[in-house]
């Protein structure tokens, strides 16, 4: 629901704030007063095309405000989809410059024109705009339509939808088996080359690793055993080894072994020397184990190139080229049975097919049904709103391919006068005929989500009589969805819930539009110079009190 719009520096208007509340809301005001300014200004601050003759005459800038609340659930998700914050009420601001540059903000943060235009979508109708027209866009009819036949084609599409994901999962089962025959034996030779090479190098977890440090060791054998000979040398083949000098040094020192200090110093001595023979032994071990094959080499240099291989093309690692070969392995099972499974599943297949058309035509049938219904009861109310030449048609078509809609095309089509073609709404003439078929529609569909209504030119070239009729169906519509709206009939305007008065000033040498709501003391007055001008007469005001009276009760009636 709007709540309030800021207007500055627009046309005639320096700066005024209206306040909007629920139900029908009333522009009053004479010819030229500026009541379409201020729908301009709501359409511009939600992304309409950016005029710079609409910056007053002086100013730099023209900047509009929109505080929205209680906004659709639509909104909320478009809003978190693309990461606006909100907090339960939206602000929307726009500005634009004499230089073409212009600013959108959506509660603070930067937007851009196509941004605004999608959160718009979801919060306004307007029926001089064509591209904010829910009913125009054909995408949404077939929506509209299955909302107003109601619970019974939603429970045949949820069956449908799961019908199709059944289908859909045996299609991917056959895929997987190989589709043709043709293409199941070029599938079973490459699925049986993949197994045979895995199951072929019979591979052993681990194997890698201990390949790879055999062959650090024989690629590095010569010169471990030439290291290994050094140190041999240095610590016990010399006359001067290392081995030989810690005994020697020992032996020094032990006729001093009484002395403390001493003693425990030949004690490490003797540690260091036993360590350093305990080191030598194993040095010898590792030498002696050191047998350099040549052609061991070769062996297990092939052996690791085919693991390095296999694990390229199967996986990265011993373990997961195992679990490839199991996979492939369930999957040649499965080819070699593939003609009983095959002729399984298209049997299912061609039950589930089945079903899936059968749900399609009863979803068809419930559209084909309500279409005539709701093209009967649009078509007396358009009588009823004095469009008696109008004719509206909902057109079905079916497509080859079922969706979770079934298979049809949905499209509304109208014809304002006759001898007109009946054409796509989106193509239909605009002005007062296209507000009133909007109406007509609305008050028999209920038109997807709450949304605020803006209607103007909608009593254009019709009767008082006709007038209250209009007045009956906005008031209708108007319990669901905010309606703002633009009259000049004391008839429509007789049925609202709200009053805002659009008049012009002159201050200063200069012309101003104003605003303000108008209390309930002043509504009959202002409605009356609808009648009979600006000095209302007593007839006029009487007439206008009967008016709102019998406007109550012909709406408690409904």
């Amino acid at each position: 629901m709007l709540q309030t719009l800021k207007i500055e520096n627009v046309a005639l208007i320096k700066s005024t704030t209206i306040e909007f509340d629920k139900g029908l809301n009333i522009l009053l005001g004479e010819t030229g007063a500026g009541k379409s300014l201020i729908f301009n200004s709501l359409l511009f601050v939600l992304g309409a095309k950016a005029d710079k003759s609409l910056i007053r005459n002086g100013e730099q800038s023209m900047r509009v405000e929109a505080l929205f609340v209680d906004i659709n659930e639509q909104a909320k998700k478009y809003l978190s989809d693309s990461e606006f914050d909100y907090d339960g009420e939206l602000l929307i601001s726009r500005s634009l410059f004499v230089d073409g540059k212009s600013s959108i903000r959506i509660n603070g943060m930067i937007a851009t024109t196509s941004m605004l235009k999608g959160l718009a979508l979801n919060l306004v109708d307007s029926y001089e705009q064509h591209e904010n027209v829910e009913l125009l866009n054909n995408k949404n009819h077939i929506l509209l339509l299955d909302k107003f036949i109601g619970e019974s084609i939603e429970n045949l599409k949820i069956e449908l939808a799961q019908l199709l994901t059944s289908y859909k999962t045996l299609n991917k089962e056959l895929q997987s088996i190989g589709g043709d025959e043709q293409e199941r034996e070029r599938l079973l030779s490459i699925l049986k080359f993949q197994y045979d090479e895995i199951s072929n190098a019979d591979l052993k977890n681990g194997e890698m690793e201990d390949i790879k440090e055999r062959l650090k060791v024989l690629n590095s054998a010569e010169k471990i055993f030439e290291a290994i000979s050094s140190c041999e040398t240095l610590m016990v083949e010399n006359s001067d080894s290392v081995l030989t000098q810690l005994q020697e040094m020992s032996s020094q020192l032990s006729p001093l072994s009484n002395i403390d200090n001493i003693a425990r110093l030949k004690e490490r001595l003797d540690s260091a020397r036993y360590e350093l023979e305990d080191i030598n032994s194993s040095l010898d071990d590792i030498k002696n184990s050191i047998s350099f094959d040549e052609r061991e080499l070769e062996q297990l240099d092939s052996r690791y190139d085919l693991l390095k291989n296999l694990c390229k093309k199967y996986g990265g690692s011993i373990d997961k080229v195992l679990q490839f070969a199991e996979e492939t392995k369930e999957k040649l099972e499965k080819l070699e049975d593939s003609d009983y499974l095959i002729e399984k599943l298209n049997k299912e297949k061609s039950i589930i097919m089945g079903k899936m058309q059968a749900c399609a035509r009863q979803i068809t049938s419930l559209r084909s049904k309500a279409a005539t219904e709701i093209e009967s009861k649009v078509g007396a109310e358009l009588k009823q709103l004095g469009m008696k030449s109008a004719i509206f048609k909902i057109n079905i078509s079916q497509n080859s391919e079922i969706t979770s809609s079934g298979f049809d095309d949905v499209k509304f089509t109208f014809s304002a006068n006759v001898g007109q073609e009946v054409k796509d709404l989106s193509k239909t003439a605009s002005g007062g005929e296209l507000s009133r078929f909007m109406l007509a529609v609305k008050n028999v569909i209920s038109a997807g989500a709450t949304k605020t209504l803006l209607f103007d030119e909608i009593d254009s070239g019709i009767s008082g009589e006709i007038g209250k009729v209009v007045g009956v169906k906005l008031k209708n519509i108007s319990k669901d969805n905010q309606v703002i709206c633009i009259t000049h009939l004391p008839q429509v305007a007789s049925f609202g819930d709200n009053f805002i008065n659009v008049y012009k000033v002159e201050e200063q040498g200069q012309t101003f539009s104003k605003a303000q709501p108008l209390q309930e003391n002043n509504v009959v007055e202002a409605i009356a110079k609808m009648i009979s001008g600006n000095q209302p007469s007593l007839v006029a005001i009487n007439h206008v009190i009967e008016m709102i009276d019998e406007s109550k009760k012909l709406f408690n009636n409904l």
